[in-house]
């Protein structure tokens, strides 16, 4: 602690202050009113202003720990947890949209937006707050939150185009992957450390001892994960989804003990005899032709468990009696060894003589047990004689395609005196993926699969009865053993007949379980879009040094590493770092190792820098060489270490910023102490600082009185949209009247490409960057804005209505207008031009004047 002379001070931070105010010869300003510290602490902790009856309460407790109690009032609210979110999400540069020339929609971006949230108010300790998002999907598997914690990885730009419209093997290709790795390593090491690793992409820093080799090191940690949807389950789904697919697992291994027995009846070498020329028969003869096909039908959306309902019906556009209905299983090109692919394991025909189906009659069904999957053969049902226009095929239990279930038909035909009375008519189905050779209006085209319907070409009809020949065999086979196994060994069948009873009831349960939600976030193993696919084997891509940055220049191969320029930690990231996730998770743990200095810095600088407008080093992305050196760096060290030594907790280091004499003293200028400290960098006095873009939107709705505290989820749009291969957000067609869009603004949808001119006007961040420090502008257009924006002219009005609700005569109304804007009064000099403005232009326009007073935009 360094020796000071006066006794100023509340605390031991505001010693390493005084005495730097000291050398310089000046002294601290006093505390400020209450008044002031109530909205002051309310802006800074909550982004919100004070209510009137908060300001009142706190006004009139005179115990001595009133504002201690102020504080831990407000850090105990979920508020909170919204307004220091929005800082963090400015550094990580969240979006809501990819960005680049194509900015899609993201729509699961938001679940690590609600992470943020929910860490900050639960205070996780800043180790754990770090690990999470670099490696909480590795280093906390069985927390369903270190799958959305990784959105942070995810959380910049995409390059669609590149990503997805791009070939393989290509130097643009090369190039896309480079600066979408480069984005994460800049990313995590600025957000957490506030080192510029990033400029030794091409060459050896310039200004900092960070070698190239160093930083292909780092994009080496990253290479095995790209930026994509990614399932993850709320906690108590993911421990009844575990415990079931262990016990699936231990059943799983009892049956394979208890397999049948190879048994040699007989019988059983009479088939294996029958089956053996059969199958040489099948060998020898010619395989399939290619298809001639253009379609392969109809295929419902994929599912990720069977227990999905999945329909499909022809309508035949007037009611007529059938013969049969004929379902076509299909085979479709890339499935070409796989008969009867999607049929739905249970399922049934229904049919109705109306077009809105409201008197279904069942023609067939099979539903409580799984039907044989008929292959390439041909299911027909017989009608019921009486009239008929929608045909309906429900699936209740969905066909297994690899890890994943679907539906699908090639064809459905409705036969009456011979004739196809389906072909070309209407189709509907609850989903479709209407791909390729996939669409509802195939399954009425006339062709299977692979042939038109009743035009086989030579050999089909001889091979597809070989092999339902070869597949009847393999039945009759089966169930011979079965009979022999169940006549010599009885009780190792009931013990098997057991086992496989408690496993078809385990994967029921495990089927009835909802599906996983996704989350936008680092992913290795996802479903492939175009040109965009997971790292070939699931394994982490070559890293290569390349020669000026250039995707033609490969060198020698690196290996992941972390900085070798930090003292007190080894760059050596440890062994068994082949698999993908272990390089994060030792990443990870070398951000938040206790010898890291750089981190616990890092986060001390930024929380101090919402808290006095400036961080301690005024850079807080960058504390290398070209950073702005520390006003007080014996004081950054003396809170990191303590932060460190704390467990990390957010909270406590607010506590000490905010129950500190610094904190509290008045903003109020002197021209003798500014000749001094013009820049106030040595804190003689609180800084007076505009409300960033978010507080004030919130503030003009806290103060109306339509702020709606509805917390997560999508984010609500202040725009029209407009799908499109480059969709159009079409920010004239907001609505301010959309009471949707009156929540707070972090959770507001953020569109990188075309951000919200209001919020853009207001100095709002850029989503496209990491931004660790808003710019703070003063223009015309602000002015313009705050007076005439249709948002704002819509809350004035709402304000305007709140306060006639108060009642009151004039001046008493316009009192109270004062007290929802600004916490006080209106001063006597004020009252009376205030309440003649409102009776000459209305209270609405009072309002608007009241939005635009400093007195509301700035804390002081």
């Amino acid at each position: 602690m360094p020796e000071v002379s006066g006794d100023w001070g509340r605390n031991e931070l505001d010693a390493f202050v005084l005495a730097r105010l000291e050398a310089a010869g000046i002294a601290p300003s006093g505390e400020a009113d209450r008044r002031t510290l109530i909205r002051r602490a309310t802006f800074d902790l909550h982004g919100l202003p004070p209510t009137p009856a908060e300001v009142d309460a706190f006004l009139s407790d005179d115990q001595p720990r009133a504002f201690e109690r102020l504080v831990e009032r407000l850090l105990a609210s979920p508020r909170y947890g919204e307004r220091w979110a929005r800082h963090w999400l400015d550094v990580a540069h969240y979006g809501d949209t990819h960005g680049f020339d194509k900015d899609k929609v993201r729509p699961h971006s938001w679940p690590y937006r609600d992470w943020v949230i929910r860490a900050l108010n639960e205070d996780v300790g800043w180790a754990r707050f770090v690990e999470m998002q670099v490696a909480g999907d590795v280093l906390f598997p069985h927390d369903p939150d270190g799958v959305v914690a990784t959105g942070f990885v995810a959380a910049g730009p995409w390059d669609f185009v590149g990503h997805v419209e791009l070939r393989e093997g290509t130097v643009d290709k090369a190039i896309t992957r480079n600066l979408d790795r480069d984005d994460m390593v800049a990313t995590t090491m600025s957000a957490f450390t506030s080192v510029t690793v990033h400029c030794a992409r091409c060459h050896d820093h310039k200004f900092d001892p960070i070698s190239q080799e160093s930083y292909y090191a780092l994009q080496a940690v990253f290479a095995g994960i790209e930026r994509a949807d990614r399932p993850y389950e709320p906690a108590p789904v993911m421990s009844r989804r575990r415990g079931l697919e262990a016990r699936r697992e231990e059943l799983r291994d009892d049956l394979a003990r208890l397999a049948p027995e190879s048994l040699e009846t007989p019988e059983v070498r009479r088939l294996v005899a029958a089956r053996e020329a059969a199958g040489e028969e099948l060998a020898e003869s010619p395989p399939l032709p290619l298809p001639s096909s253009p379609s392969n039908g109809w295929h419902s959306a994929i599912m990720s468990g069977p227990a999905h309902q999945k329909w499909v019906e022809v309508d035949l556009g007037r009611a007529v009696v059938l013969d049969e209905v004929v379902l076509w299983p299909a085979r479709p090109v890339d499935f070409a060894d796989t008969p009867g692919f999607g049929f739905p394991s249970r399922y049934e025909v229904a049919v109705s003589s109306d077009a809105g189906f409201s008197d279904p009659r069942v023609l067939t069904a099979h539903v409580d047990a799984d039907a044989e999957n008929p292959g390439d053969e041909p299911v027909r049902v017989r009608s019921d004689g009486s009239p008929v226009r929608v045909i309906r095929v429900t699936g209740h239990r969905l066909w297994k395609r690899y890890e994943d279930w679907v539906m699908a038909l090639s064809e459905l035909q409705a036969m009456a005196a011979g004739q196809n009375l389906a072909a070309g008519a209407e189709v509907r189905s609850r989903d479709s993926i209407e791909s390729g050779r996939w669409s509802r209006r195939h399954l009425v085209d006339g062709f299977t699969s692979r042939d038109r319907i009743g035009a086989e070409r030579p050999g089909v009809m001889r091979r597809r009865a070989l092999e339902a020949a070869v597949r009847r065999m393999d039945r009759e086979l089966a169930s011979e053993r079965q009979r022999a196994e169940r006549e010599l060994y009885p009780e190792r069948v009931k013990a098997r007949e057991v086992r496989a009873g408690e496993l078809r009831e385990v994967e029921a349960r495990l089927a009835i379980l909802p599906e996983p939600r996704l989350v936008y976030a680092a992913a290795s193993d996802f479903r492939s879009e175009g040109n965009f696919k997971p790292p070939p084997g699931g394994r982490p891509r070559e890293i290569r040094l390349l020669e000026r940055g250039d995707v033609k220049s490969p060198g020698a191969l690196v290996v992941p590493a972390a900085l070798d320029c930090v003292d007190g930690v080894s760059a050596d990231l440890g062994p068994d770092l082949e698999q993908e996730g272990a390089r994060r998770a030792a990443l990870a743990r070398w951000i938040t190792s206790r010898d890291n200095p750089l981190t616990w810095r890092s986060a001390v600088n930024r929380v101090w820098q919402h808290h006095f407008a400036r961080g301690i080093a005024a850079s807080p992305n960058d504390f290398g060489e070209m950073g702005a050196r520390p006003s007080h760096p014996a004081l950054l060290d003396w809170l990191a270490v303590r932060f460190r030594d704390g467990g990390g907790s957010l909270k406590d280091l607010h506590r000490v910023i905010l129950n500190s004499a610094t904190w509290r003293q008045a903003s109020v200028g002197d021209p003798v102490r500014a000749a001094v400290d013009g820049g106030n960098r040595l804190l003689w006095r609180s800084p007076v600082r505009r409300l960033d873009a978010e507080s004030l939107r919130d503030a003009v709705l806290a103060v109306a009185g339509t702020l709606d505290l509805t917390m997560g989820g999508p984010g609500f749009r202040t725009f029209g949209f407009k799908d499109d291969h480059s969709p159009h957000y079409l920010y004239e067609d907001y609505k301010p009247d959309d009471r949707a869009t009156w929540r707070r603004a972090i959770y507001r949808f953020q569109v990188r490409s075309v951000p919200d001119p209001f919020m853009e006007t207001l100095d709002c961040a850029d989503s496209s960057r990491s931004t660790p420090v808003r710019s703070e502008t003063v223009t015309a257009l602000q002015a313009l804005a705050l007076l005439n924006n249709r948002f704002m002219m819509e809350q004035a009005g709402h304000m305007a209505a709140r306060v006639e609700r108060h009642g009151g005569t004039l001046q008493e109304r316009v009192t109270w207008a004062f007290a929802l804007a600004v916490g006080r009064a209106p001063a006597a000099e004020e009252s009376e031009p205030m309440t003649g403005y409102a009776a000459r232009y209305g209270v609405p326009a009072l309002c608007r004047l009241l939005f635009n007073l400093n007195e509301f935009l700035f804390i002081d």
